[in-house]
């Protein structure tokens, strides 16, 4: 399984700087290849960015959102 992990440009390095996107409206999202993962990204781009935006101010810039292989544990 894939999940939508974003990176803001930070330059405190004590600060957390990675928002991992595990649910939209209330269910699980996660997608079972890349390619999906990265569909999700094109077409919800602008809702993406105002979510990172609301977690760390409207100033702070996007660094990049990928699609990252869920860890699923041992």
């Amino acid at each position: 399984m894939w999940k939508i992990i974003i990176i803001m440009f930070l330059l405190d390095p004590t600060i957390n700087d990675s928002l991992e996107i595990d649910y939209l409206d209330g269910k699980v999202l996660e997608f079972e290849k890349r390619e999906h993962c990265y569909d999700h990204i094109y077409y919800n781009l602008e809702k993406l960015k105002s979510f990172a935006y609301s977690e760390f101010g409207p100033g702070t810039p996007v660094k990049s959102i990928s699609c990252f292989k869920k860890f699923t544990g041992v």
